[in-house]
């Protein structure tokens, strides 16, 4: 009787201990889990008020604040970049070169067109928000990155049409009529409107180079 007596205390002292473990470790769970999502939220508090920070310091005017980590720019959206530096470089592109003064109508069409066309085609991504000459949209480049692959573009428009106004085979405004041969139009685009850009296209990138070589 003594033995089922002592058999029974053990046991019970057995079910008190593993209760009283048992208590412990939920009681250890639970702080460590209170306290990840303690920190959790002070780290999502700390990023919400350094994108407020942000905000506040970048505010340019309305049309042009970064908004969590993305610049909002006149009715786009950028990734942001806060010590970007343009790439792009006003050069001649050596178009000059290629055709003598006196070139005919069909050997400038014919040299001419697909380029002509195809920068068209590139510099009109940015109406699909999509940086010329790739397939990255806005939100995964700077602006000052679809600043500078609009321009290469544009340059390349510019020195086409300043070549083939020059050498004005058939003495006509050349430069009007070479778009309506070839059927392509540069027209400008909504994202170049939009920005206030480059409303002088002869003026911006024309280049002195082209003048000299067909004085």
């Amino acid at each position: 009787m003594n033995e089922i007596k002592k058999g029974i205390i053990i046991g019970l002292l057995l079910t008190c201990v593993y209760s009283i473990g048992a208590y412990i470790y939920k009681y250890q769970v639970k702080k460590k889990t209170e306290i990840q999502i303690k920190n959790r939220k002070n780290n999502e508090t700390s990023k919400e008020n350094a994108e407020k920070d942000i905000d506040t310091k970048n505010l340019q005017n309305e049309n042009d604040k970064i908004i969590n980590g993305y610049r909002h720019k006149n009715g786009y959206v950028y990734k942001w970049s806060d010590n970007e530096k343009s790439s792009f470089v006003k050069r001649s592109l050596g178009y000059e070169k290629r055709f003598s003064k006196t070139a005919s109508q069909e050997e400038l069409d014919n040299g001419l067109k697909s380029e002509y066309c195809d920068a068209i085609k590139e510099i009109e991504k940015v109406d699909q928000k999509i940086v010329p000459g790739t397939d990255i949209p806005f939100r995964k480049a700077t602006y000052t990155q679809v600043d500078d692959a609009y321009k290469e573009y544009l340059q390349k428009i510019a020195q086409i049409r300043q070549v083939v106004s020059i050498i004005k085979p058939d003495n006509l405004d050349n430069e009007i009529y070479f778009e309506t041969r070839i059927k392509c139009w540069y027209k400008g685009t909504n994202w170049n409107n939009a920005n206030s850009k480059f409303k002088h296209l002869a003026r911006d990138f024309y280049s002195a180079e082209v003048n000299d070589y067909y004085k």
